[in-house]
């Protein structure tokens, strides 16, 4: 969908050699439309140059369009979802270079079989969601499972009542079971920080951290407000670079997004990935 058209990127943009032959000069009263433009530093440049440069710049804008929406996990995890929902999202995944879907584990062996033509799309499937309470056994074995079925990535939560009794050695204890039971797949935390004291969060993360989760997640997107650009940052301070920071919930808009990029988020967890790629497909 967006395409780039290959151009001789090598050739020189500007070239200040250009000089006006002395014929042209004086006819230049008679040609004053069609005379070449002129750059910031006095260098005339040719109409043709000029258009090659506008593609230049155009090109550079879409590629980092890509770069922006391979970020995306495309997220669809109402329980009202149907089957061709889930085809659609996969779909939308390929269609705009997202960087993977997020579903329910009902739908992971689904999306394995929609997307067996599409590789580079990976599959995420949460787990304990969206509570968190479940015992660590059953976060376990909906691991496994959801591994078994195709999933690239699994998204948990963490218990909140183990955070708000204090029991950081039970949270670190269970991410990393869930950890070793994803066997090699990236395993993301979510924190559900809008529930979190400032405190809470520092030590749920460094928990993560030092569980060896390979990301650190906001919300779930089902409590409280969501993602926000302060929790990002103060995960992202946190970690210091031991593991990736994803913001998720409450995302529905590409200003929203932009904030949560500039704020250090790695990955950006979204049901409104489409809307935010055609609004940013405008700029271009």
């Amino acid at each position: 969908m967006f395409g780039l058209k290959k151009k001789g990127t090598d050739d020189k943009i500007l070239d200040n050699s250009v000089k006006e032959p002395a014929a042209e000069q004086a006819a230049q009263p008679a040609v004053q439309e069609s005379a070449p433009a002129q750059s910031a530093d006095g260098v005339r440049i040719s109409p043709e140059e000029m258009a090659e440069f506008e593609e230049f710049k155009k090109q550079k804008k879409v590629l980092e369009l890509r770069r922006m929406l391979k970020t995306i996990d495309h997220t669809l995890l109402k329980q009202t979802a149907t089957r061709e929902d889930i085809r659609k999202l996969c779909r939308e995944a390929v269609d705009y270079g997202f960087y993977s879907v997020c579903v329910q584990p009902v739908y992971v062996s689904d999306c394995a079989d929609f997307l067996k033509d599409a590789p580079q799309i990976k599959i995420a499937c949460v787990v304990g969601f969206p509570m968190g309470e479940n015992k660590t056994e059953t976060k376990v074995f909906e691991t496994k499972r959801a591994v078994a079925d195709g999933a690239d990535e699994i998204d948990m939560v963490i218990c909140i009542s183990a955070v708000k009794n204090a029991n950081y050695s039970y949270v670190k204890r269970e991410i990393r079971q869930i950890v070793k039971a994803a066997k090699g797949a990236p395993v993301k935390v979510i924190l559900e920080t809008s529930l979190l004291s400032h405190e809470e969060m520092i030590k749920a993360a460094q928990c993560a951290k030092d569980a060896g989760a390979a990301f650190v997640k906001t919300s779930t997107g089902y409590f409280g407000e969501g993602a926000k650009t302060e929790d990002v940052r103060l995960l992202k301070e946190t970690v210091k670079g031991a593991c990736s920071v994803k913001a998720s919930g409450g995302i529905r808009d590409a200003v929203q997004f932009r904030a949560m990029l500039g704020a250090g988020a790695d990955r950006i967890g979204t049901s409104s990935g489409v809307a935010i790629a055609e609004s940013l497909k405008k700029e271009l």
